[in-house]
């Protein structure tokens, strides 16, 4: 599909006047035919256009279109081509952007909600479960529902990056392989939770790690998958593995609120219904679609040794040790950052998270790609 110009972030009032708030202006609106005008929304987005996150969106965007007859279209930029990644939600907030993904972390005081898949060990499901517990969460929780209309955003959806692995020189098979050494870390839970078994976090972006590596500022990353494949972490990390923290980060897509506003009836329908299917199963199968190859790539890279996953006891020790802790901290900073009776918010979406079946974990293409390796033989310890 042909992508459009930068152009305008929302429309106020009757079909004839258009107004943008990025300055722009719209190409073929209603004063050209006396239709429906155009609303042409842009994009600032972090995802790779070779990651499941960009996948999933860019079908999104095209189902979009597509059903409301080119009057709704995305500019779907590249990767921090419009505003850096911690900068995304902002520039949503102000117009300089209409609709956005970004990591929710980076502006955790936004999202404090959505931030609860950051605490490692409580998402350790499919990546299914846990888009519809955040989005039924949202749907039965007065004070998120606040805060949303608070910052002037409303969520389109919110999805795990995949689960954790740990990518090393040498196997790690447990927290003693993690004791002392240097890990490339991200995510203020994730890095309590390493510093608590004698990890050493070091934090840096996600491009820099493979150059941190080569310097030895870091000796193993932890990742998800993306951070084998698309940064090419497995040239130099051989061993990779599943230690069963599960999934500790969320990308989050949100669109201005003044701009969703601005839809005709109809249109807002359309949007209503595409949200539904895209949050109850459409956007992870297509997130599987676009990590298809991940697992492929893992599987033909010479210098993959193995990618396995740790026994369930060993597991169980790390989240032994923190888990709990790591719960009531995201409580206190929910509240503080402004998400009314965070406790209740934790009990909900605890329980949907947990509402998975065992065919719905194999489909997490983590799990599947480990599930693989054992299938192969190459996993043999």
């Amino acid at each position: 599909m042909k992508r459009r110009p930068l152009a305008l972030a929302s429309i106020i009032g009757a079909a004839a006047l258009v107004v943008s708030a990025c300055g722009g202006g719209t190409e073929g609106g209603a004063a050209s035919g006396g239709g429906a005008a155009e609303q042409e929304l842009t994009l600032a987005t972090m995802a790779l256009d070779t990651t499941p996150q960009a996948y999933a969106a860019r079908w999104f965007f095209d189902e979009l279109e597509t059903r409301t007859d080119g009057r709704v279209v995305v500019d779907q930029t590249g990767p921090e081509e419009v505003c850096k990644a911690a900068e995304i939600a902002e520039c949503v907030r102000d117009g300089r952007a209409d609709i956005g993904i970004s990591v929710a972390d980076y502006t955790a005081q936004l999202f404090p909600g959505e931030v609860i898949v950051s605490v490692p060990f409580l998402s350790n499901s499919s990546q299914q479960a846990v888009m519809n517990a955040l989005w039924q969460t949202h749907k039965q929780h007065e004070g998120s529902q606040a805060k949303w209309d608070e910052i002037g955003l409303t969520p389109v959806a919110h999805w795990p990056a995949g689960r954790l692995t740990l990518g090393s020189k040498d196997e790690i098979r447990n927290v003693n392989d993690i004791n002392g050494m240097k890990w490339r870390v991200s995510g203020p839970y994730l890095v309590k939770a390493f510093e608590q078994v004698n990890g050493n976090p070091v934090s840096m972006p996600s491009s820099e790690t493979y150059e941190a590596l080569q310097r030895q500022v870091a000796e193993a990353a932890a990742f998800a998958i993306d951070g084998a494949v698309d940064y090419k972490l497995v040239e130099i990390l051989p061993e990779w593995t599943d230690p069963g923290v599960g999934h500790y980060n969320t990308f989050g897509m949100w669109i201005n609120s003044d701009v969703l506003d601005g839809f005709s009836e109809e249109d807002r329908a359309i949007y209503d219904e595409l949200v539904e299917e895209f949050n109850a199963g459409k956007g992870m199968e297509l997130f599987a679609e676009g990590a298809s190859e991940q697992c492929q790539f893992m599987l033909d890279h010479n210098n993959v040794s193995k990618f396995n996953r740790w026994d369930d006891a060993d597991t169980e020790e790390w989240s032994n040790k923190v888990l709990d802790g790591l719960v009531e901290e995201w409580i206190a900073e929910a509240e503080k950052n402004g998400l009314t009776d965070a406790r209740s918010y934790y009990e909900t979406y605890k329980e949907l998270v947990q509402d998975v079946t065992q065919e719905d974990l194999d489909k997490d293409p983590v799990i599947a790609c480990v599930n693989e390796f054992y299938d192969q033989g190459r996993n043999e310890r």
